[in-house]
């Protein structure tokens, strides 16, 4: 009966990723395998956090930087579920999560999201996102993709604009996302 006690307050055992587990000492895998298990048990897609602590691995960051990476995405995980609903797929959330990490405001999902009603944002959110890293001025980019969407527009469609039918950045202009300090 004791051992049946004890037991029972051992600390929950969480399953390490193998990628991780072969890429860290084990004290920092364990650390990192419960972030990516906690949003694993709220429902979030686990395999972005999993190649995020392997971008930092490579990059040599340390694992402080590590895990507030981890954590900054993982926010933005839970938002995009929370703005795009339970039905969102995987691909649906961590493409909304970047968008959101490079600095699309939340209220511009939720527009986009109502906009498309049961389609998916994940076209017209890349597509944003590919024209802004190719220079264009990020609100005309997003004026065009919130055109295209009320006009329901086909997935193709979004990937066919280019930064010269939304107009370039004015130089000097970081585009309104994040500092690299902020990233």
């Amino acid at each position: 009966m004791q051992a049946l006690l004890l037991l029972g307050s051992a600390a929950p055992v969480t399953a390490q990723d193998p990628r991780i587990a072969a890429r860290f000492p084990a004290a920092v895998a364990i650390r990192l395998s419960s972030i990516v298990d906690s949003a694993g048990h709220d429902g979030l897609p686990t395999d972005p956090l999993v190649l995020r602590a392997l971008e930092g691995q490579v990059k040599s960051a340390t694992t402080e930087q590590i895990v507030a990476a981890m954590n900054r995405l993982r926010s933005a995980l839970s938002v995009s579920r929370r703005t795009l609903g339970a039905d969102a797929s995987s691909v649906e959330l961590t493409t909304a999560a970047a968008a959101l990490q490079a600095g699309v405001p939340e209220n511009r999902l939720v527009e986009l999201h109502q906009l498309r009603g049961t389609l998916s944002v994940t076209a017209p959110l890349s597509a944003y996102l590919d024209l802004t890293s190719r220079g264009a001025a990020p609100d005309a980019a997003w004026d065009r993709i919130a055109t295209l969407a009320k006009r329901h527009a086909s997935d193709a469609e979004f990937g066919r604009i280019t930064p010269a039918d939304v107009g370039t950045k004015k130089p000097g202009r970081s585009g309104g996302g994040p500092t690299a300090e902020e990233q």
